[in-house]
């Protein structure tokens, strides 16, 4: 008898574990950001895309989405889109219906502290901010993480 009750024992957090990759799996989306670099402005284009044949639903824990950071070859950080906003502090959800997608723009003007930033080349870093994804926790990080380099023109 206790030998049975070991086995479930060691058994029972394996089972957990794959039940909450299993839902991840069969939830496949994904994330990116793309660029629009003109002279004046950069568009940060936000893209959701339901792969699969169920509808998502990211649940969020304020009214952002997502954060946004450009950083310069060197690494330094330039822009972040929270920095100086406030959000609403209630649960927000998104809803994608299978192979749809979910778009958002955000604009930024190339300015840091009332100056123009340098031409040349930038990486923003686009994280996507649920804590949940069809009333599950979201375990894998990963995916809710884009990065894109781009370059940001001479002032005209």
């Amino acid at each position: 008898m206790r030998g049975v009750l070991c086995v479930i024992l060691f058994l029972f957090p394996f089972s957990l574990k794959g039940e909450a990759n299993y839902v991840e799996i069969n939830h496949p989306f994904q994330f990116s950001v793309t660029t629009i670099a003109g002279h004046e402005k950069v568009e940060f284009e936000i893209l959701i895309k339901n792969l699969g044949d169920n509808p998502l639903s990211f649940e969020f824990p304020t009214s952002q989405y997502v954060e946004i950071s450009v950083a310069d070859t060197s690494g330094h950080e330039v822009f972040r889109f929270s920095k100086g906003r406030f959000f609403l502090q209630a649960l927000q959800t998104i809803k994608i219906d299978p192979h749809q997608t979910y778009r958002k723009v955000e604009k930024w003007n190339y300015q840091v502290n009332g100056q123009r930033v340098p031409e040349g080349q930038y990486t923003v870093t686009a994280t996507l901010l649920p804590r949940k994804l069809n009333d599950h926790p979201i375990k894998n990080k990963q995916e809710l993480v884009s990065k894109k380099k781009f370059n940001i023109p001479e002032e005209k």
